[in-house]
């Protein structure tokens, strides 16, 4: 919303006979001494002299003030015509140039809200395997960290390194991309997010029985598994997990389910990796 204030009526009257500005909404008032300006919106003053009261407040002045006075305003005066009279044709061939310069900024500001949401999504979605990112993940855990159960499931692809060594970072992403497709297709009731590297994380929020939960992905990672089996690039591959979860009767900080859950998954790597392990206090 912008509001117009002009110092006559006659200037007035000018101001909304001209075409409209499209997509923004004009109020038109005469200023005075004892004009009170909404600070909120965005003000143009089409005036001849500017008042000294109105020097804060105004975005977009066409004025007739000497130099000097503007000066001492320290003001970014949009058109000033000193010396030139200001009549009312002047007047509305410099607000078709308003027009034009509104919308302008009507036009970038809407660029750069288009320009912001790629960056958002850029910031939310990993870019290879669609999953949601690590900063993501700390974003959503946030806005849930007031629910009662919540359980984190830490995956790692066990000798990924391998394959990149061996048939080169193509084939390594094609290994990631496909873990991520079919933990979407599993886990659709959760919230999935790759950490970095051949690291991931779901998080499930709601009651869940942690016996079921652990049968869910030992399921997941044997048909995992018989995928990997059935691509000579990833026929090394396996997947091990670690499981936490807070409980009303032993809650927990997201900061805690995180490194119980990497914990657990630490103990499936040494205990012979291509399984999971719920976290249990004496891991650590």
């Amino acid at each position: 919303m912008i509001n117009i204030y002009t110092r006559s009526d006659k200037l007035n009257r000018l101001m909304k006979n001209s075409a409209p500005i499209e997509g923004v909404k004009c109020n038109f008032y005469l200023l005075s001494e004892g004009t009170t300006i909404d600070t909120s919106c965005n003000n143009i003053f089409i005036l001849g002299r500017l008042p000294e009261h109105t020097y804060p407040k105004a975005k977009y002045i066409i004025c007739t003030n000497s130099p000097a006075e503007l000066d001492k305003a320290q003001l970014d005066i949009l058109y000033d015509l000193w010396p030139l009279p200001l009549t009312p044709s002047l007047v509305k061939f410099l607000f078709g140039k308003l027009q034009l310069r509104l919308q302008q900024e009507i036009e970038n500001s809407q660029e750069n809200i288009e320009h912001n949401k790629r960056i958002l999504e850029m910031a939310r979605q990993d870019y290879l395997t669609g999953l949601a990112t690590r900063w993501y993940l700390q974003d959503f855990i946030e806005n849930n960290k007031n629910e009662q159960y919540i359980t984190c499931i830490y995956l790692d692809l066990d000798h990924f390194k391998e394959v990149n060594d061996t048939y080169g970072h193509q084939a390594g992403d094609r290994a990631l991309a496909a873990t991520a497709e079919m933990m979407q297709n599993e886990f659709a009731d959760g919230f999935a997010a790759r950490l970095g590297g051949d690291e991931f994380m779901i998080v499930l929020i709601g009651k869940r029985d942690i016996e079921g939960v652990e049968w869910r992905v030992n399921g997941f990672m044997k048909r995992l598994l018989s995928y990997y089996r059935e691509v000579p690039e990833m026929s090394n591959l396996s997947v091990s997990a670690g499981i936490s979860q807070a409980v009303p009767a032993r809650p927990k900080t997201i900061d805690e389910l995180i490194h119980e859950s990497d914990r657990a998954l630490y103990r499936a790597k040494n205990d012979g990796r291509a399984r999971c392990k719920v976290y249990s206090p004496e891991m650590g």
